[in-house]
């Protein structure tokens, strides 16, 4: 007799839609939902899939029998501090997320560039005044990764009129974008963009990545973006030059601290404007993750290959530039 397989789907918001899916397509599966994700789901060596997004250090080495984690986000530079086996396949839901953060990286390419802030604040104010505006179409835009992310990016910023160029590790060249240079011509191509929109996963070779070089590199005029991972970027330094007017705004959707504290500097940066790391967020996220799961798990009990596959510590191939163009 076959035992029964175990999912444990362990996550602060999305265990009762996951698993209500999980049991309709597959009821022979046992589902246990674990919404407090601080400590260990209660008999972690009897799990033989997780679902998750963050969890305790060490925890996948405690689940002795786990053979899959399908990580509900898309980042996994998290994954090697749960200490997972070789032999573990990890999966993601980078399908899910890649239009809604460009859409949200647009919505703040347009916002700085139209000066939404002034508009809002003087509205809030009462006052009749204009904003400090700048044309959209035939501006230049950098786009640091070019995974799915980034690639959804490119295109919305095309139908805008935008050029668009892009920074990948190995710069190959890509029909979405006029051009593409190495990571180590990074502060070149930065020196003739108007926005910079990071969309780069943390991996040894992009932490710190967008340092003082090549913010002075950008024009005054220049805005950033930071959608992909807070510690690619050097925020300090961002705030420098935000402080001393040499660059013109930026948006950060990530934080090395979240949530940010109330008492943290960077609320009160001037042309600094500061999103809960909510990019990915929309109306039907948790369906699209669930469907996303399930046709893993019917591939994983047919003994199929996993779709969106990475290895543990790494990024999928095809899920940003970085690692392969």
């Amino acid at each position: 007799m076959t035992d029964t397989l175990r999912v444990c789907v362990y996550h602060p918001t999305m265990g009762t839609v996951l698993a209500a899916q999980i049991r309709a397509a597959h009821p022979d599966v046992r589902v246990d939902v674990v919404a407090n994700t601080a400590i260990d789901p209660p008999d972690p060596q009897l799990i033989d899939v997780l679902v998750a997004n963050t969890f305790p250090a060490g925890l996948l080495a405690r689940c002795s029998r786990l053979r899959w984690l399908h990580l509900t986000g898309t980042g996994t530079d998290h994954v090697a501090a749960g200490a997972p086996r070789p032999s573990l396949q990890v999966s993601t839901s980078a399908r899910v997320p890649a239009v809604p953060v460009a859409e949200f990286a647009l919505m703040g390419l347009l916002a700085l560039a139209k000066d939404a802030v002034t508009l809002v604040d003087s509205q809030r104010e009462r006052r009749w005044r204009m904003p400090d505006a700048q044309l959209v179409a035939g501006s230049r835009l950098l786009l640091l990764g070019l995974g799915r992310i980034g690639t959804e990016i490119a295109r919305r910023a095309a139908a805008f009129g935008i050029t668009v160029a892009a920074v990948t590790r190995q710069g190959r060249p890509s029909p979405l974008v006029g051009r593409t240079l190495p990571s180590h011509r990074l502060a070149e191509a930065a020196a003739q963009a108007d926005h910079l929109i990071v969309a780069a996963p943390s991996t040894p070779q992009t932490r710190g990545l967008v340092g003082a070089t090549v913010l002075d590199a950008l024009p005054r005029h220049g805005c950033v973006i930071n959608v992909g991972r807070a510690d690619v970027l050097d925020t300090a330094a961002l705030v420098r030059r935000l402080r001393d007017g040499r660059l013109r705004a930026a948006m950060l959707d990530v934080h090395a601290q979240e949530p940010l504290y109330h008492h943290d500097e960077l609320w009160d940066v001037p042309n600094l404007w500061i999103t809960p790391h909510c990019a990915f967020r929309f109306a039907d996220e948790e369906r699209r993750v669930g469907e996303v799961f399930l046709e893993n798990l019917a591939d994983f009990r047919a003994a199929l290959p996993l779709r969106d596959q990475v290895y543990p510590g790494l990024r999928s191939p095809s899920a940003n530039g970085l690692v392969t163009a």
